[in-house]
């Protein structure tokens, strides 16, 4: 008997299955912890001490120099690096390669410092929100939304190595705006992909009635086809690669 799942999806999901249906079957179903990385580790840090600074700023425009919005996100990123200390040092990494994704999540926020004090950037009306929607069996977490003269932008701050969009990317975008339609009834006039490793301004998704069809399509095609709970309906289509990813002793 073909056991039927109505399951929750997210961007994350979605692109997962993606990628490799058998993937999406050992992380979503049979639930196997995902093999950590220093990218992971790294990438969680960064979006805690962005969260933890909106927060110290919660719709106040910034009114201190560079110098201070600069101190006052290495000090949180010092906190946090400190309290994933047992992360990092589970990674079996040497110190000189943590020291060095250390330096570099520093100039991350160095860059992230530069634009927010450049731009007279208010802080966002909402940081890391998370939004579920029974209608759509989604749910999600969006780094941050600004709204300004009635026009909404949402944000996603990315720790990659290269500024590309890719369509893993595009699609996160277009299902991150038709979450926020569903919940508050508009939809946003972008998506901003912020690529902290570099100095240059987001690069903006346009939100159009044809890139929310298409998350709508996307969507239902993708929970259609995992709704199942059985392994054969989950065939491998990276060569294998997805076994990798994850923690299996």
């Amino acid at each position: 008997m073909v056991k039927i799942e109505n399951r929750i999806l997210s961007p994350t999901a979605i692109n997962t299955y993606l990628s490799c249906p058998r993937k999406f079957f050992l992380r979503y179903i049979e639930k196997l912890r995902t093999r950590p990385s220093i990218h992971l580790v790294r990438g969680h840090i960064v979006h805690k001490t962005l969260h933890r600074f909106h927060e110290n700023h919660a719709r106040a425009p910034p009114q201190t120099a560079l110098r201070e919005i600069r101190q006052e996100l290495l000090t949180i990123f010092a906190e946090e690096w400190e309290r994933a200390e047992g992360s990092l040092n589970a990674l079996g990494l040497s110190s000189g390669e943590i020291e060095f994704f250390r330096d570099d999540s520093e100039v991350m926020l160095l860059n992230f410092s530069q634009w927010y004090y450049r731009n007279g950037m208010a802080s966002p009306d909402s940081s890391e929100m998370r939004i579920f929607s029974q209608n759509l069996r989604l749910m999600g977490i969006i780094d941050a939304v600004h709204t300004k003269n009635d026009k909404v932008t949402l944000v996603d701050y990315k720790t990659s190595k290269y500024p590309n969009i890719t369509d893993d990317i595009r699609r996160q975008a277009a299902i991150y705006a038709l979450l926020y339609e569903d919940r508050y009834g508009k939809a946003p006039e972008a998506v901003w992909i912020h690529f902290l490793k570099f100095p240059d301004d987001p690069q903006p998704i346009h939100i159009d009635d044809a890139l929310l069809q298409y998350a709508t399509i996307l969507t239902e095609s993708v929970r259609k086809k995992t709704m199942s709970q059985n392994e054969q309906d989950y065939p491998c289509t990276c060569g294998g690669y997805c076994e990798k990813d994850f923690v299996t002793g």
